[in-house]
């Protein structure tokens, strides 16, 4: 999708569209926040590949939509709201863009900050640029506002997780997210989740890498790859003419390893090209063992950070592959649940990994909970490489 920029004919300005900025225009209009990132999301989407929108024409098509989907009420807001609107510019080393509450709260937020604080500072943040007398303000007269913000109506903790993640961010490194876990740990949910709160667009899971090398190498190079990773066992080579037994755990484990080595040669070339490239990456799967990786590249050139995510029993488990093929039914559960003593072997496995090596493990049993701690130790982990200074 091209860049899309917005001409301003009053002031002969051409500024980026920003989904943040509009979504915090729909939020001061009433609408929830839930519903502006969606509306300004489909709003981006309706505009394609266009490289240029005059304001009124962007405004005037986000108030028909206002006006179509949530009422005269809401829309008569935005118009009004809109039209006095004082924006003020934040200047970098590099380019000068609009401030926005919304980007700012999910900043926050990524630096494991309660939602409704994240927002009540942003909103005040806004407010003390909009009582200033100037338009544009320097990126680091901007921090300082925020670390006072959050020192008065926050934590200092809070604040000093901001300032690492600033200081994080000044670096120009890498962060590399590897969330491991089973069928049905809810990695994909989550991993969306933390891609938009971290704004990572590069995301990648191993189910894709297992794909691309079943299309491109013959069934029988790699016969352990054509089953999922808790059946795999199956295309093991027979011992003393005996096929694998389906009750061997140790079958199962050494199935699952094998499949990780056709992987892993794949993954561990993504992970290097985003760390030579310099940018973020976030990769789910099974798959992602960080014990069995070769991950020496990112030492001292990206923060990676380890996680496996695990369901605290077979019972949740369940539920939780009911629940998927509701949401999925081309999935299905029925196979699954039938393998479930396979797949809970598979996790036995990975959180003794997980303790051997120390690699961190988040309970997954609410997606927001899960959510909130894996934002609190990727921010602990950054504060360790870049702790926060005044």
């Amino acid at each position: 999708m091209a860049k899309l920029f917005i001409n301003d004919s009053t002031s002969g300005e051409r500024i980026p569209f920003l989904r943040g900025v509009l979504v915090e225009s729909l939020a001061r209009a009433g609408l929830s926040f839930q519903d502006a990132y969606i509306l300004a999301q489909s709003i981006r989407d309706s505009l394609g590949n266009e490289s240029e929108i005059a304001i009124e024409t962007l405004k005037q098509r986000v108030s028909a939509e206002l006006r179509e989907n949530f009422g005269a009420s809401l829309a008569e807001s935005y118009d009004q709201g809109s039209s006095q609107e004082r924006e003020v510019m934040v200047r970098t080393e590099n380019e000068e863009v609009p401030f926005s509450t919304g980007i700012l709260s999910r900043s926050l937020q990524a630096c494991a900050i309660d939602r409704a604080d994240a927002l009540e500072t942003a909103r005040q943040v806004h407010e003390h640029l909009r009582r200033g007398d100037t338009s544009v303000i320097d990126h680091l007269d901007l921090r300082q506002i925020i670390v006072d913000r959050l020192k008065e109506h926050g934590s200092k903790s809070a604040a000093n997780r901001f300032l690492s993640w600033e200081r994080f961010r000044d670096s120009g490194l890498p962060l590399i997210v590897l969330v491991g876990g089973i069928t049905g740990t809810g990695k994909s949910t989550l991993t969306t989740e933390l891609a938009y709160q971290l704004n990572v667009v590069r995301t990648q899971s191993t189910d894709m890498m297992r794909e691309i090398v079943r299309c491109y190498l013959p069934p029988e190079q790699i016969p352990t790859l054509a089953h999922s990773s808790f059946e795999a066992w199956r295309g093991l080579e027979k011992a003393d003419g005996k096929s694998p037994s389906e009750h061997d755990e140790k079958e199962v484990i050494r199935g699952f390893l094998s499949q990780l080595e056709v992987v892993k040669s794949g993954l561990e070339a993504t992970i290097n090209r985003a760390v030579k490239e310099t940018h973020d990456l976030i990769v789910d799967g099974v798959h992602v063992l960080p014990s069995k990786l070769d991950l020496g590249i990112a030492k001292d050139q990206a923060i990676v950070i380890p996680v496996i995510l695990v369901v605290p029993n077979k019972k949740t488990l369940a539920k939780r592959l009911k629940r998927r093929a509701k949401e999925q039914p081309e999935r299905g559960s029925s196979r699954y649940l039938k393998q479930i003593e396979k797949i809970w072997t598979l996790q036995s496995y990975l959180v003794t990994e997980a303790e051997e090596n120390k690699i961190p493990m988040i309970l997954n049993v609410d997606v927001e909970e899960a959510l909130q701690e894996l934002l609190m130790h990727i921010s602990k982990t950054i504060a360790q490489h870049f702790p926060a200074t005044h």
